[in-house]
């Protein structure tokens, strides 16, 4: 039986998960994370937010920092932050390592590592759980960032791309790298989402073609708080090829490769 993570967590984990993944390939702004308590974080594989075309020949290992921040009614003020490594070798196969660390009263602090390998070259991608050495196959490409094959992705693009401006914002240095900026802004229109008043979510991307790497996003959206992304470190080099593959001592859970992989959030 799974048991119903707290919602924080869920959003959290789902966000942290969207702008880690979006440092591959440029895309548009993440979607709010699911809502609820009664919800759980549905991982789509291959269809990861922000995946995109296979990078090869730019073999590096990056740390990536991702900050959360929400501001309450009251002023009060939630801050979390999750860790990523992304690691991609000379073929364009990647492996991505993200700890994120959060808590309820209940809980308190916890922390949830989850490990995503993409190997293009086999067409194979993986979650692993290190905690109980489990491994996974993720799905094909599905979900509103990569609608062409989902019920309605036609009318799905369509309201991803509704009120929505881009702005280019030119050059600067970001972390020792040249990157070209772009802001997002969407407008959500009165009654959309049974709003009052339009509401603006806004993403701000700088990418360095260097790279092929996002170095900074800043995504905010008044319902969910700030998430801002950053690369703090690059080591260019081929990383092990062991990475890339499933430890001898994982066990590949059984199951349909198309069926959703559920993260259940409590320790």
């Amino acid at each position: 039986m799974i048991n119903r993570p707290p919602s924080i967590l869920l959003a959290i984990l789902a966000l942290a998960l969207s702008l880690a993944a979006a440092a591959q390939e440029p895309g548009p702004p993440p979607p709010p994370p699911p809502d609820g308590p009664g919800h759980m974080m549905e991982m789509h594989g291959p269809g990861e937010p922000g995946e995109g075309k296979t990078v090869s020949g730019i073999p590096l290992t990056a740390q990536i920092v991702i900050t959360h921040q929400n501001t309450l009614a009251d002023g009060n003020r939630i801050s979390r932050t999750s860790q990523t490594t992304l690691y991609r070798d000379a073929q364009g196969r990647t492996r991505r390592e993200m700890t994120v660390e959060a808590g309820t009263p209940a809980t308190a602090s916890v922390k949830h590592t989850i490990i995503i390998i993409n190997d293009p070259v086999l067409g194979k991608r993986y979650m692993l759980d290190p905690k109980n050495k489990t491994a996974r196959e993720l799905r094909p490409p599905r979900g509103p960032h990569n609608p062409s094959d989902h019920p309605g992705g036609e009318a799905m693009r369509k309201m991803l791309s509704k009120n929505m401006q881009r702005d280019q914002l030119g050059t600067k240095t970001i972390s020792g790298y040249e990157a070209s900026g772009e802001k997002v802004t969407r407008t959500i229109a009165p009654g959309e989402i049974g709003n009052e008043k339009p509401i603006e979510v806004v993403t701000e991307r700088w990418f360095s073609t260097d790279l092929q790497l996002p170095v900074l996003i800043v995504h905010t959206d008044p319902m969910m708080g700030t998430a801002t992304t950053k690369v703090t470190g690059v080591t260019r080099g081929e990383p092990d090829a062991s990475l890339f593959q499933l430890p001898s001592d994982y066990k590949v859970v059984s199951g349909h490769p198309d069926e959703p992989f559920y993260v259940p959030l409590h320790p």
